[in-house]
């Protein structure tokens, strides 16, 4: 599959929130070193930087400018995606994000303080990279779902309970497009939890400006002191 070549523009724009050119962003690509890595191999080197060197935290700010998350060192997993697609998109490998609605049952584990005020469906924007002439969705960046589910030593769904799925990717299925439905690693499929798939966007910008519907000032300062800014809580699973 190609991509034509306004999207294609679109989809290794430096954005508002993918702000690549920004001096904070280019350092970190710097420490993460092209050398002779293939762009996926560059785009995989910088995910493993993001989880081995950047605080896993609670936020609501998923339109926050990638160039702050590094600056700050810290990150939701909305946000750390953010950040991997900005990397890819210096390395001149395309990305766009698909609008997932999970239902609120996903989060409950995460957040149990909010379990009764989370509204009925969150927004992901679920990120796809363009790779040899094909997109590849974030749960398979380092590997087929199929085969990630044959490798993991992870025996059940992800649960959202123990490590984030930004770690998760590399080593168990996160499978929330039902890839695995139908295969002997059926158990793995979490694709009951997406209430509706929004569809593709160039950016995540243009995503969260057209469906993101912020929460008001007091679900804001109730998150905020409750979670704001704390470590992932993460459940011995």
């Amino acid at each position: 599959m190609a991509v034509d070549s306004q999207s294609n523009n679109a989809q290794l724009a430096s954005t508002r929130i993918l702000d690549y050119e920004h001096p904070q962003v280019q350092s970190v690509i710097s420490s993460v070193g092209k050398s002779d890595r293939s762009k996926r191999d560059f785009v995989l080197a910088a995910h493993t930087y993001i989880v081995e060197r950047m605080n896993a935290v609670y936020s609501m700010d998923e339109d926050r400018p990638v160039s702050e998350t590094f600056r700050l060192n810290q990150g939701s997993c909305g946000q750390r995606m953010a950040a991997v697609e900005a990397v890819a998109r210096a390395a001149g490998v395309p990305t766009r994000v698909r609008a997932l609605w999970l239902d609120r049952r996903f989060w409950f584990s995460r957040l149990p303080l909010l379990r009764f005020f989370l509204p009925p469906r969150t927004l992901m924007p679920w990120p796809q990279f363009f790779f040899d002439e094909h997109w590849v969705d974030f749960d398979e960046l380092y590997a087929p779902c199929h085969d990630l589910a044959i490798k993991t030593p992870v025996k059940h769904a992800f649960s959202n309970a123990g490590e984030s799925l930004f770690d998760a990717i590399r080593h168990a299925p996160v499978d929330f497009l039902g890839k695995l439905k139908g295969t002997d690693y059926a158990s793995y499929d979490i694709s009951n939890v997406v209430l509706e798939d929004g569809g593709f966007f160039d950016t995540r910008d243009e995503l969260l400006a057209k469906l993101e519907k912020k929460p008001g000032w007091f679900g804001r300062f109730i998150f905020n002191i409750l979670y704001g800014g704390r470590p992932v809580r993460r459940i011995q699973e």
